[in-house]
Protein backbone atom coordinates (compact mmCIF):
# COMPACT_ATOMS: atom_id res chain seq x y z
CA UNK A 1 0.00 0.00 0.00
CA UNK A 2 1.23 3.74 -0.98
CA UNK A 3 2.20 5.86 1.74
CA UNK A 4 -1.07 7.78 2.39
CA UNK A 5 -0.88 11.18 0.19
CA UNK A 6 -1.64 15.06 1.66
CA UNK A 7 -4.77 17.24 -0.04
CA UNK A 8 -3.36 20.56 -1.23
CA UNK A 9 -6.69 22.13 0.33
CA UNK A 10 -4.24 22.39 3.17
CA UNK A 11 -1.68 25.00 1.12
CA UNK A 12 -5.20 27.20 -0.08
CA UNK A 13 -6.27 27.16 3.21
CA UNK A 14 -3.30 28.71 4.96
CA UNK A 15 -2.41 31.12 2.37
CA UNK A 16 -5.99 32.52 2.24
CA UNK A 17 -5.76 32.52 5.85
CA UNK A 18 -2.60 34.73 5.69
CA UNK A 19 -3.92 36.84 2.85
CA UNK A 20 -7.21 37.60 4.77
CA UNK A 21 -6.33 37.18 8.39
CA UNK A 22 -9.14 35.25 9.09
CA UNK A 23 -9.48 31.61 11.12
CA UNK A 24 -12.11 30.25 12.79
CA UNK A 25 -12.11 27.27 15.81
CA UNK A 26 -13.32 25.25 12.88
CA UNK A 27 -10.61 25.54 11.30
CA UNK A 28 -8.03 22.64 10.80
CA UNK A 29 -4.15 23.52 10.29
CA UNK A 30 -1.11 21.06 9.17
CA UNK A 31 1.13 22.07 11.53
CA UNK A 32 3.53 18.96 11.09
CA UNK A 33 4.55 17.07 8.20
CA UNK A 34 6.96 14.59 7.03
CA UNK A 35 7.37 11.90 4.58
CA UNK A 36 6.13 9.27 7.14
CA UNK A 37 3.77 11.51 9.43
CA UNK A 38 1.78 14.14 9.71
CA UNK A 39 -0.18 16.00 12.41
CA UNK A 40 -3.33 18.42 12.11
CA UNK A 41 -4.80 20.26 14.94
CA UNK A 42 -8.49 21.58 15.13
CA UNK A 43 -8.00 24.73 17.68
CA UNK A 44 -10.76 24.66 21.14
CA UNK A 45 -11.39 27.04 23.59
CA UNK A 46 -10.70 24.88 27.03
CA UNK A 47 -7.30 23.14 28.75
CA UNK A 48 -8.56 19.29 27.08
CA UNK A 49 -6.82 18.06 24.32
CA UNK A 50 -8.23 15.20 22.23
CA UNK A 51 -5.65 12.71 20.14
CA UNK A 52 -7.23 11.02 17.12
CA UNK A 53 -4.92 8.71 15.90
CA UNK A 54 -5.81 7.81 12.16
CA UNK A 55 -6.74 4.30 10.75
CA UNK A 56 -5.97 3.13 7.40
CA UNK A 57 -6.97 5.60 4.87
CA UNK A 58 -6.83 5.17 0.95
CA UNK A 59 -7.93 8.89 0.38
CA UNK A 60 -5.75 11.76 0.89
CA UNK A 61 -5.56 13.24 4.21
CA UNK A 62 -8.42 15.89 3.97
CA UNK A 63 -9.32 18.73 6.27
CA UNK A 64 -12.86 18.51 6.12
CA UNK A 65 -12.39 14.46 6.31
CA UNK A 66 -10.75 14.29 9.30
CA UNK A 67 -12.00 10.94 11.24
CA UNK A 68 -13.59 11.61 14.39
CA UNK A 69 -13.67 15.62 14.02
CA UNK A 70 -17.05 16.79 15.38
CA UNK A 71 -16.66 14.15 18.30
CA UNK A 72 -13.82 14.59 19.34
CA UNK A 73 -14.11 18.55 18.78
CA UNK A 74 -17.30 19.09 20.24
CA UNK A 75 -17.98 21.89 18.58
CA UNK A 76 -15.20 23.84 19.05
CA UNK A 77 -14.85 23.09 22.84
CA UNK A 78 -11.74 20.70 22.59
CA UNK A 79 -8.25 20.79 21.09
CA UNK A 80 -7.68 18.23 18.64
CA UNK A 81 -4.71 16.40 16.93
CA UNK A 82 -5.11 14.55 14.11
CA UNK A 83 -2.27 12.17 14.09
CA UNK A 84 -1.21 10.17 10.92
CA UNK A 85 0.98 7.45 10.02
CA UNK A 86 1.52 8.06 6.27
CA UNK A 87 3.17 4.41 5.95
CA UNK A 88 0.62 2.74 7.97
CA UNK A 89 3.04 1.07 10.03
CA UNK A 90 1.22 0.83 13.09
CA UNK A 91 4.23 3.44 14.37
CA UNK A 92 6.86 0.74 14.03
CA UNK A 93 8.94 2.60 11.72
CA UNK A 94 12.52 3.93 13.38
CA UNK A 95 12.20 6.61 15.96
CA UNK A 96 8.33 7.35 14.64
CA UNK A 97 7.09 7.02 18.06
CA UNK A 98 9.69 9.51 19.35
CA UNK A 99 8.55 11.77 16.78
CA UNK A 100 4.75 11.78 17.99
CA UNK A 101 5.85 11.77 21.35
CA UNK A 102 7.79 15.54 20.94
CA UNK A 103 5.39 17.25 19.01
CA UNK A 104 2.31 16.21 21.10
CA UNK A 105 4.10 17.38 24.16
CA UNK A 106 5.52 20.83 22.55
CA UNK A 107 1.87 21.31 21.62
CA UNK A 108 1.06 20.46 24.98
CA UNK A 109 3.14 23.13 26.81
CA UNK A 110 2.20 25.61 23.99
CA UNK A 111 -1.38 25.42 24.70
CA UNK A 112 -1.81 25.31 28.31
CA UNK A 113 -3.13 21.58 27.73
CA UNK A 114 -4.31 20.44 31.37
CA UNK A 115 -6.33 16.57 30.32
CA UNK A 116 -5.66 14.80 27.30
CA UNK A 117 -7.78 12.18 26.02
CA UNK A 118 -7.31 9.77 23.24
CA UNK A 119 -9.58 7.78 20.29
CA UNK A 120 -9.01 5.63 17.57
CA UNK A 121 -10.41 2.76 14.87
CA UNK A 122 -8.52 -0.35 14.26
CA UNK A 123 -4.91 1.15 13.47
CA UNK A 124 -5.99 4.26 15.19
CA UNK A 125 -7.62 2.39 17.97
CA UNK A 126 -4.41 0.21 18.66
CA UNK A 127 -2.26 3.53 18.38
CA UNK A 128 -4.53 5.23 20.90
CA UNK A 129 -3.68 2.60 23.45
CA UNK A 130 -0.17 2.35 22.47
CA UNK A 131 0.74 6.05 23.01
CA UNK A 132 -0.78 5.83 26.56
CA UNK A 133 2.44 4.38 27.47
CA UNK A 134 4.24 7.49 26.21
CA UNK A 135 1.74 10.34 26.94
CA UNK A 136 -0.28 12.07 30.00
CA UNK A 137 -3.35 10.40 28.79
CA UNK A 138 -6.21 9.88 30.73
CA UNK A 139 -8.69 8.39 28.95
CA UNK A 140 -8.91 6.29 26.11
CA UNK A 141 -11.65 5.74 23.65
CA UNK A 142 -10.68 2.56 21.03
CA UNK A 143 -13.30 1.28 18.26
CA UNK A 144 -11.75 -2.76 17.41
CA UNK A 145 -8.53 -1.71 18.15
CA UNK A 146 -5.45 -4.49 17.69
CA UNK A 147 -4.31 -5.65 20.81
CA UNK A 148 -2.09 -8.10 19.21
CA UNK A 149 0.03 -8.02 16.25
CA UNK A 150 1.45 -11.62 16.15
CA UNK A 151 1.63 -13.70 13.05
CA UNK A 152 -1.69 -15.76 14.06
CA UNK A 153 -3.28 -12.01 13.12
CA UNK A 154 -0.76 -10.25 10.79
CA UNK A 155 0.51 -12.89 8.70
CA UNK A 156 -2.83 -12.35 6.01
CA UNK A 157 -2.21 -8.56 5.85
CA UNK A 158 -0.45 -8.97 2.92
CA UNK A 159 -0.97 -5.22 1.78
CA UNK A 160 0.74 -3.99 4.96
CA UNK A 161 2.95 -6.54 5.94
CA UNK A 162 6.40 -4.69 4.29
CA UNK A 163 6.50 -1.35 6.01
CA UNK A 164 5.60 -3.03 9.57
CA UNK A 165 8.60 -3.14 10.74
CA UNK A 166 10.70 -5.30 13.72
CA UNK A 167 10.41 -3.00 16.52
CA UNK A 168 6.71 -3.16 16.85
CA UNK A 169 4.78 -3.56 19.67
CA UNK A 170 3.50 -7.04 19.30
CA UNK A 171 1.02 -7.20 22.50
CA UNK A 172 -0.55 -3.93 23.94
CA UNK A 173 -1.93 -6.16 27.42
CA UNK A 174 1.36 -5.21 29.19
CA UNK A 175 0.97 -1.80 28.66
CA UNK A 176 -2.41 -1.50 29.30
CA UNK A 177 -1.92 -3.23 32.70
CA UNK A 178 0.53 -0.88 34.31
CA UNK A 179 -1.37 1.73 33.29
CA UNK A 180 -3.42 4.27 35.21
CA UNK A 181 -5.06 5.55 31.91
CA UNK A 182 -8.56 4.71 31.52
CA UNK A 183 -9.42 2.34 28.64
CA UNK A 184 -13.22 2.13 26.70
CA UNK A 185 -13.42 -0.73 24.04
CA UNK A 186 -15.68 -1.05 21.50
CA UNK A 187 -15.65 -4.64 19.65
CA UNK A 188 -17.92 -6.96 18.33
CA UNK A 189 -18.55 -10.60 18.55
CA UNK A 190 -18.08 -11.75 14.48
CA UNK A 191 -14.85 -10.38 13.47
CA UNK A 192 -12.21 -13.36 13.05
CA UNK A 193 -9.27 -10.97 14.37
CA UNK A 194 -11.48 -8.91 16.37
CA UNK A 195 -12.43 -12.20 18.30
CA UNK A 196 -8.54 -13.20 18.97
CA UNK A 197 -7.95 -9.18 19.93
CA UNK A 198 -10.73 -9.68 22.44
CA UNK A 199 -9.91 -13.34 23.76
CA UNK A 200 -6.18 -12.72 24.75
CA UNK A 201 -7.97 -8.87 26.45
CA UNK A 202 -9.95 -11.34 28.72
CA UNK A 203 -7.23 -14.07 29.48
CA UNK A 204 -4.59 -11.34 30.31
CA UNK A 205 -6.67 -8.56 32.00
CA UNK A 206 -10.24 -10.16 33.21
CA UNK A 207 -9.50 -8.26 36.74
CA UNK A 208 -8.78 -5.32 35.41
CA UNK A 209 -11.23 -2.31 36.61
CA UNK A 210 -10.08 0.72 34.58
CA UNK A 211 -11.04 -1.46 31.30
CA UNK A 212 -14.32 -1.58 30.30
CA UNK A 213 -15.95 -3.07 26.77
CA UNK A 214 -18.69 -2.57 24.60
CA UNK A 215 -19.74 -5.66 21.97
CA UNK A 216 -21.67 -4.22 19.34
CA UNK A 217 -23.52 -8.14 18.51
CA UNK A 218 -23.76 -9.35 14.74
CA UNK A 219 -21.49 -6.71 13.20
CA UNK A 220 -17.85 -6.96 12.25
CA UNK A 221 -14.62 -4.80 12.08
CA UNK A 222 -16.21 -1.24 10.60
CA UNK A 223 -18.67 -1.27 14.06
CA UNK A 224 -17.69 2.91 13.88
CA UNK A 225 -19.03 3.18 10.54
CA UNK A 226 -22.49 1.19 11.49
CA UNK A 227 -22.96 3.14 14.64
CA UNK A 228 -22.57 6.50 12.76
CA UNK A 229 -25.21 5.49 9.69
CA UNK A 230 -27.64 4.50 13.59
CA UNK A 231 -27.28 7.89 14.33
CA UNK A 232 -25.38 6.81 17.61
CA UNK A 233 -21.80 6.97 17.54
CA UNK A 234 -21.41 10.46 18.87
CA UNK A 235 -23.87 9.93 21.63
CA UNK A 236 -21.88 6.32 22.34
CA UNK A 237 -18.57 8.11 22.14
CA UNK A 238 -20.05 11.35 24.98
CA UNK A 239 -21.21 8.34 27.10
CA UNK A 240 -17.64 6.56 27.08
CA UNK A 241 -15.50 9.83 27.96
CA UNK A 242 -18.05 10.52 30.82
CA UNK A 243 -18.65 7.17 32.17
CA UNK A 244 -22.52 7.57 31.63
CA UNK A 245 -24.01 4.40 31.98
CA UNK A 246 -27.85 5.89 31.36
CA UNK A 247 -26.25 7.48 27.94
CA UNK A 248 -24.86 3.92 27.09
CA UNK A 249 -28.48 2.04 27.97
CA UNK A 250 -30.42 4.79 25.62
CA UNK A 251 -27.98 4.13 22.81
CA UNK A 252 -28.34 0.36 23.25
CA UNK A 253 -32.22 0.80 22.98
CA UNK A 254 -31.91 3.11 19.97
CA UNK A 255 -30.54 0.30 18.18
CA UNK A 256 -32.55 -3.04 16.39
CA UNK A 257 -30.47 -5.04 18.40
CA UNK A 258 -28.78 -3.83 21.90
CA UNK A 259 -25.40 -3.41 22.45
CA UNK A 260 -23.91 -6.09 25.15
CA UNK A 261 -23.18 -3.92 28.48
CA UNK A 262 -22.30 -6.87 30.89
CA UNK A 263 -18.23 -6.13 30.29
CA UNK A 264 -18.99 -1.88 30.22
Amino acid sequence: MRRQGISPVWWFRSLHRRITGRSTTLDARLIHREKDLAVAWLPGRSPTLVLVFISIQRAALHPDTLEFRAIASDHGRHHVLFINDRERSWYSMPDKRERVEAVVRRFIEAQGIETVWSMGNSMGGYSAILFSDRLPISRVVAFVPQILMTPAVIDHWSSHLTKIQGNIERDLTPIMAKSRCEFRLVTNDSYPDDLIHFGHLRAQLSYARHIRIVIVPGQGHHVAAWLKKQGQLAPLVAALWTDDREGLENCSKALERPLDLSLA
